[in-house]
């Protein structure tokens, strides 16, 4: 008989106690790292999208009302010409990225979709989003499973591929014509799909000829929303118009951060020490210690591009600091395997703000020693 394995337990204490990370964003609010679907009618305009959210992941430029950390891309067209590539692109923007990159062909998943994959996050460490358009197209042999099974083994490999490398992956693919009052369970193919990808963004239009479209955003951590979205005809790109639903608005934190920062040449203590700087600018501030230390590393992205702050968090043997400092401007994120700060990158002719981890990573608690250890933004 075979010797049973113990289940690996933790109390509540202890996994309250574990340093664990918060979800990195690509997207800010919208996209972090992990496996992701974007659905939608055919030719509803969900390439267009990608291809959109490409140039501007590569570029940093922003996502509507979101802010993005700048890495590499790369694009998976393979429904498309390079012809037809080029066509889309230069219609989106007069100077293409370097750090954006695209294929018209790629084995599937019963082949060696997953080593290209590979092999293209070794040559080109940065890369940080991925588009695979469409599903469809890099599904493998269909097993002698049902259908769920099927999906969900597929789709498993896919996000255990993005959760290892670190990366965003998203799949694009096609919704059901039979219409539902939840537009998620429109996704074509069995709950295995939606059942394991880590968020999903349905793009809606009410009638085809119309130019407005309705993008429904749900996932695991992420908020749900719905944006109104616009295709602006002349420049190819799908515009904000506004929230139907999920819009935030700030909690005064990055104003109380922005001001106590103004009048120094920068923070390095606890966040008790920190909190209580923060409540003598505004007492309104509902945080505890670790709340604001979490809420901080939440908003990174946003705290950088929009208020220039860049911070550093560290522990020693007896406690676990913060340092903040304030900066005239934006200077981009490093994300890297062995990230030392979330301060920015010194600039260099490569412009890699981004570094891809190459082996697995989990939310594990930060290794106590004698040392220091830090977080960064992206990483």
């Amino acid at each position: 008989m075979e010797e049973m394995k113990a289940l690996t337990v933790i109390d509540g204490k202890s996994l309250l106690a574990l340093d664990v990370e918060p979800p990195r964003f690509i997207v800010d609010r919208l996209m972090p790292v992990g496996l992701h679907i974007l659905s939608g009618s055919a030719k509803v305009g969900k390439s267009w999208l990608s291809l959109w959210l490409c140039q501007q992941v590569s570029t940093g430029g922003r996502v509507w009302d979101f802010e993005t950390c700048k890495c590499g891309t790369l694009y998976l067209a393979l429904e498309d010409t390079i012809d037809r590539l080029h066509f889309r692109l230069s219609h989106i923007t007069d100077a293409g990225s370097e750090q954006s990159f695209f294929a018209t062909e790629a084995d599937n998943l019963s082949g060696s979709l997953l080593a290209q994959l590979e092999k293209h996050l070794r040559d080109y460490p940065d890369t940080g989003f991925i588009v695979i358009d469409t599903l469809q197209r890099v599904r493998g042999v269909a097993l002698e499973k049902n259908a769920y099974a099927n999906d969900y083994d597929e789709i498993g490999r896919l996000k255990a591929f993005a959760d290892s490398h670190r990366v965003a992956l998203l799949l694009v693919h096609h919704v059901r014509k039979m219409p539902d009052s939840d537009p998620f369970n429109m996704v074509s193919g069995s709950v295995g799909i939606i059942g394991a990808v880590d968020s999903m963004y349905v793009l809606e239009k009410d009638k085809r000829t119309e130019n407005k479209a309705t993008l429904h955003v749900t996932g695991r951590d992420i908020e749900d929303m719905q944006l109104m979205l616009e295709f602006d005809r002349d420049a190819t790109v799908w515009r904000f118009v506004s929230y139907l639903s999920g819009e935030k608005t700030e909690d005064g934190m990055a104003a109380a951060l922005a001001a106590f920062l103004s009048s120094r040449s920068g923070f390095t203590g606890t966040a008790t020490e920190l909190l209580d700087g923060l409540r003598g600018i505004d007492s309104s501030l509902n945080y505890s210690p670790n709340s604001l230390t979490r809420a901080m590393k939440e908003h990174a992205l946003v705290l950088e591009k929009r208020h220039h702050i860049t911070m550093t968090f560290a522990r020693t043997k007896s406690a676990r600091l913060v340092s903040l400092s304030m900066n005239d401007g934006d200077n981009g994120y490093t994300h890297g395997g062995t990230a030392e700060t979330a301060s920015p990158a010194p600039e260099s002719d490569g412009d890699n703000e981004y570094t891809h981890r190459g082996t697995a990573e989990t939310a594990s608690p930060t290794p106590k020693g004698d040392g220091i250890s830090t977080e960064g933004v992206c990483v």
